[in-house]
């Protein structure tokens, strides 16, 4: 258990340490790319360990100190079983659907029947047959055909988009297709890059040639007919297939991938320090492209003034520093969409809405229905000890925010993103707190020696 007191303050430094969301990610990227990589900055954890067990099957790691070494080997067989870490899942569409295009069959304990059918679903309307088949005493996925042409003509939304983009990289395929109403903004296009292969998206909005005040008439008009602007047309260019046999590539150096700070962690922090405004807190390594930092903008539209500092190019975007100043949170009736990626922020998006005036809606988070157990129940089931007002739809839920609560104790096991959202929520709170913490340790080993380090806490 964490037992946690209320903190008067959060100030000071703190450094994050390397995602191991998308560590994991690169690793896959590495074997469907038949190319060596290295990542320094990488800190021990029981998680990194399990992405480490999971890789070995694929390649030859190697983790000295900080410094992991990822080398592809011939014996990586499409037919291996690729198990997906149970402790990674805001980007789990984007591991399945990269494995499948590997044509590995990935396997996952905590992927229930009604998720695999989900994926099942997915991927045909994106011209991909994939199979249920029995892998050891689990079910896994295996993809057995692909239509390109399905793909080029289908309607993608975003999240098709983050699948289908997956399925390409791990196949190694070349293909060009259209999407609307949304910018291109996945973890997999800088990744993609690192590589060496293509993946750019750019307007096909001819009506205009580029002309930014004809956009703008052209927005106003949409706007007071109450509709929105239809004419956003993207035009998607991939080529992921340059690539060499791994053998071939046995003697080039490996690529340095850098990866960015944990954003499950960067979104606790700002959650915390948004909540205990007194004093100045400094984040540093926090990923700052648009996929990684919802939990910002949820929290800038409830007036929390955060200011972020771009300083560096990581294999995954951009890396900064984030500072919070001194502010008070109002809900404001805040509607929020959070997409696949945000899975690991949205905990802490309900805990900053539990502390704001007025209401929070969460909406379009019907894919957490599929999860067992329920991803929205446990949600619940975790703001009920808190004491928040909150009611729950079959697609959301909307949380009704207060200034005070007393300390609470969640006995039962949490994954470590709702985990150390409550751990935030309990800092923040009147009273003594207890949250099973064995997720977070897994995560981060030293959670507690940096919430001693960056916190001042009230009179016993």
């Amino acid at each position: 258990m964490i037992d946690l007191r209320p903190a008067k303050s959060v100030q000071g430094k703190a450094e994050l340490p390397v995602s191991p969301d998308l560590l994991f990610m690169a690793a896959l990227g590495a074997c469907a790319a038949a190319r060596k990589i290295k990542v320094s900055g990488v800190a021990e954890s029981d998680v990194v360990n399990g992405i480490v067990r999971t890789i070995q099957s694929h390649a030859v790691v190697q983790l000295d100190g900080t410094e992991l070494l990822i080398d592809p080997q011939g014996h990586n067989d499409p037919g291996l079983l690729l198990a997906l870490p149970e402790s990674l899942l805001p980007y789990r569409v984007i591991y399945l659907f990269m494995g499948l295009g590997m044509g590995k069959t990935v396997t996952a304990r905590s992927i229930s029947e009604k998720q695999r059918e989900d994926f099942i679903a997915r991927a045909k309307r994106l011209g991909i047959t994939v199979e249920q088949v029995q892998a050891d005493d689990m079910f896994g996925l295996r993809s057995t055909y692909f239509d390109s042409g399905i793909a080029e003509s289908a309607n993608i939304n975003e999240e098709d988009c983050a699948a289908l983009l997956a399925f390409l990289f791990g196949k190694g395929e070349k293909l060009t297709f259209t999407i609307a109403d949304y910018h291109l903004s996945t973890p997999l296009r800088q990744l993609a890059n690192a590589f060496g292969f293509t993946l750019n998206s750019k307007s096909n909005t001819a009506e205009d040639g580029g002309d930014t005040i004809a956009r703008r008439m052209r927005f106003l008009q949409s706007k007071q007919r109450g509709t929105s602007d239809q004419s956003r047309i993207f035009i998607v260019e991939t080529d992921f297939s340059k690539r060499d046999s791994a053998d071939g590539n046995a003697g080039a150096p490996p690529i340095d991938i850098v990866i960015p700070g944990d954003e499950v962690l960067a979104a606790a922090l700002i959650t915390l320090k948004c909540l205990v405004p007194k004093g100045e807190l400094e984040i540093s390594n926090v990923p700052t492209e648009t996929w990684a930092s919802q939990a910002v903008s949820f929290m800038r539209k409830m007036d929390c003034k955060i200011a972020v500092q771009d300083e560096s190019k990581t294999s995954f975007g951009s890396r900064g520093t984030v500072s919070v100043k001194k502010t008070d949170c109002a809900g404001r009736k805040i509607r929020c969409v959070p997409l696949y990626q945000y899975v690991g922020q949205l905990p802490c998006m309900a805990v900053a809405a539990s502390f704001a005036q007025g209401k929070s809606v969460f909406r379009d988070l019907g894919a957490l229905r599929l999860a067992d157990p329920d991803g929205l129940e446990q949600l619940e089931k975790c703001l009920r000890p808190l004491g928040v007002r909150h009611g729950e739809m079959p697609d959301g839920i909307v949380v009704e925010g207060a200034k005070e609560f007393d300390g609470f104790d969640i006995i039962e096991p949490l994954p470590a993103h709702m985990a150390i959202a409550f751990c935030v929520a309990g800092l923040k709170c009147m009273g003594k707190t207890a949250i099973a913490g064995e997720a977070v340790f897994e995560r981060w080993p030293k959670f507690e020696q940096m919430i001693n380090e960056i916190c001042e806490f009230r009179n016993k």
